[in-house]
């Protein structure tokens, strides 16, 4: 997927701003699950202008998530998350294309469990930041 690259740098300069990576990666879910319900929103109320808009926003952020994983750190977790990312991406464009509402909201779904193990990875980390027995979870599991 070629996302707009000016909407990517958009997306890298916001997540920037916030200076802890686990809560800008939250961010970033935050967003995409706001914008697909959005894109759900506009196909219930046939405003197909803003659903291509909220949906390209979406896909962009799914995008940015997906080019900053790292395969050799991450490992298992990586590919777990690549194919989540690709999954929710052909989720949206199909569910856009048949301007299927449910479709799209279960689009955001898919997405909500991991926001949610990263929110509680952040959590974590602001109550646990000094120390040097907090370690990150060695595995998300992703159901798709």
């Amino acid at each position: 997927m070629n996302a707009n690259p000016k909407a990517m740098q958009s997306y890298g300069k916001i997540a920037n701003r916030e200076t802890d990576p686990i809560r800008q990666i939250v961010m970033l879910y935050d967003g995409a699950i706001k914008f697909l319900n959005l894109t759900a929103e506009d196909i219930e109320n046939e405003s197909i202008i803003a659903k291509a808009e909220h949906s390209t926003r979406a896909l962009d952020i799914l995008s940015y998530l997906q080019s900053i994983l790292d395969f050799e750190k991450g490992g298992e977790v990586a590919a777990a998350l690549d194919n989540l990312y690709a999954t929710t991406t052909v989720l949206v464009i199909r569910a856009s294309a048949e301007l299927d509402a449910d479709l799209m909201r279960q689009a955001a779904k898919l997405l909500q469990p991991v926001r949610d193990a990263w929110e509680s990875n952040a959590a974590k980390t602001t109550q646990v930041s000094s120390s040097p027995q907090f370690q990150a979870p060695s595995t998300i599991k992703v159901a798709v």
